[in-house]
């Protein structure tokens, strides 16, 4: 049997907030992974490894960290955001912010040229004081 994808190998980091997150999994009780069980406990093998092995947890838990998700999934997709500097995948090629500081740089450049507009037509009088 041969393995069609290469599973992704995690920092120390990245397998501690994917450890956090697998205690939000449907499937993890006490250690223990209810889907590999069938008559007798069976310890959770994402808890307990640094790669991604547990397809469901790749697929219905990972998304819920999208940090994470995106520097294990997309390594050669994932941009660096130029303001926060976290990792996110981008829309298009042209994409620089996350979309966190995407909503506040687009409303600071909102901001700006609207000011420009009005000063341009004379709606904003220059103060002379």
């Amino acid at each position: 049997m041969e393995i069609k994808e290469k599973i992704p190998i995690m920092t120390y980091s990245h397998y501690r907030r994917a450890r956090k997150l697998v205690h939000q999994c449907c499937n993890y009780e006490s250690g223990n992974c209810l889907a590999l069980d069938d008559g007798e406990e069976c310890v959770c093998v994402q808890s307990i490894s640094y790669s991604l092995l547990c397809r469901w947890f790749r697929a219905a838990v990972l998304p819920l960290d999208e940090p994470l998700a995106a520097a294990l999934l997309y390594r050669k997709e994932h941009k660096r955001c130029t303001v926060c500097g976290q990792s996110f995948l981008p829309g298009s090629n042209r994409a620089k912010y996350c979309k966190a500081c995407a909503a506040i740089i687009h409303r600071r450049q909102k901001t700006a040229s609207d000011r420009k507009r009005r000063v341009a037509c004379g709606q904003l009088g220059e103060k002379n004081h």
